[in-house]
């Protein structure tokens, strides 16, 4: 029977140590099962971890973006009654009434539509609806653009925005399909800024 100590063990490839482990498995040999199971833990140990693939420059962008438009909104949700029972109670007999939730599932801004079917390279928002009504903010890129081309659109009534735009200006190359449900907007080049047109947008569908 061969003594296999740590140095012949080592000399042997990855695939003839585990044969080797099923063979002493198999047989109830527990001395060298054991050996075998440390010699594959050494070589795990050993092995380079394989790091994540660093984000793109858009991706890493995206993803600031998102958390901070997420910021803005956890900040009104706290100051205003944003939520789904409240919009649905409020929104009696409106025919195909659905409510906006605020963020997504993992408490980011939402995927825009845009985005999503590859028509601009970044549109992450937030919105609430009442009634007939949408308020939203979000980031907006189009395709081909660099970061530093972003603005921030907040769309809503134009009830409810102070000098508002159409969204077919702020937005040309959005379809019937892909604009808001609302008539205004307004573009920003800072957060801030559009955080708080967004703000009193809020206030005033709530009132």
């Amino acid at each position: 029977m061969v003594d296999w100590t740590e140095e012949k063990l080592a000399a042997l490839s990855d695939q003839q140590v585990k044969n080797l482990r099923e063979n002493a498995e198999r047989k109830g040999v527990a001395d060298l099962l054991e050996k075998c199971a440390a010699e594959l833990s050494r070589r795990n140990a050993l092995k380079p971890r394989k790091e994540g693939k660093p984000r793109s420059e858009l991706k890493e962008f995206e993803h600031q973006m998102s958390e901070q438009l997420a910021t803005v909104g956890k900040d009104v949700a706290g100051r205003y009654d944003l939520s789904e029972a409240t919009a649905k109670a409020k929104s009696e007999g409106v025919k195909g009434f659905k409510s906006h939730r605020l963020l997504d599932s993992k408490g980011y801004a939402k995927l825009g539509g845009m985005q999503r079917d590859g028509s601009v390279a970044i549109e992450r928002y937030i919105s609430y609806r009442r009634g007939n009504d949408t308020v939203y903010l979000g980031v907006f890129l189009p395709k081909e653009a660099g970061v530093e081309d972003h603005e921030f659109h907040v769309i809503a009534p134009s009830s409810m925005l102070d000098g508002g735009k159409p969204v077919a200006q702020i937005r040309p190359s959005a379809t019937e399909k892909q604009k808001q449900p609302a008539d205004s907007g307004l573009v920003f080049k800072d957060l801030p800024s559009a955080a708080a047109a967004f703000d009193k947008a809020l206030a005033k569908i709530t009132a």
